[in-house]
């Protein structure tokens, strides 16, 4: 074996979705600083491209809240080694309408990039987070949502319900995953 390949073998690898900007571009630098190989993940793949060349960061251009494109990501990844973490980040928001103006189709997106695309990532990975399990070990997922999850404000009520729905199917989640070496 290599010391390139010695080194693969041992060092622990990072999915970070919504990596080519603000929280997600600041994990991707926290973890490659720290030892960790990383695999940033966004719509933006030119962000991505710049971040690899800086940080020798991974990088994977995916649209989260589309099928076709988180089982693309899932193939990628399997193919390219373990993952030992799922940083996810990815969501946003649109308009500030009162809930009676509200946009249904803001309301749409919303709910599609937060809540439906950490179901899609999140069931497409725990098979390969168990796989990256060694014997005593564990895997570890990281869901950052926002404050918008507890607290209302005014004109922010489709990004507060759908926050408050990604933070639910992670609560879910942690109780379905108990027994399990994979940390919520």
């Amino acid at each position: 074996m290599t010391d390139f390949e010695a080194s693969r073998s041992t060092a622990r690898r990072a999915v970070v979705t919504g990596a080519s900007s603000g929280i997600g571009e600041a994990t991707v630098r926290a973890l490659r600083a720290a030892g960790w190989e990383v695999v940033g993940v966004a719509r933006r793949a030119e962000r991505l491209a710049a971040l690899d060349a800086e940080v020798g960061s991974a990088s994977f251009a995916a649209d989260l809240s589309k099928q076709a494109d988180v089982d693309a990501l899932a193939e990628h990844l399997e193919q390219t080694g373990p993952v030992h973490a799922l940083v996810h980040i990815a969501g946003g928001a649109r308009g500030t309408d009162k809930v009676e103006d509200g946009d249904p189709d803001d309301w749409r997106w919303m709910f599609e990039v937060n809540v439906l695309s950490a179901q899609l990532v999140t069931a497409a990975l725990l098979p390969l987070l168990r796989g990256s399990i060694g014997d005593g070990g564990h895997a570890d997922t990281l869901y950052v949502t926002s404050t918008a999850a507890q607290i209302a404000y005014p004109g922010g009520a489709g990004y507060n319900a759908a926050k408050a729905g990604e933070s639910m199917l992670v609560r879910a989640l942690r109780l379905e995953l108990n027994g399990e070496p994979i940390r919520v």
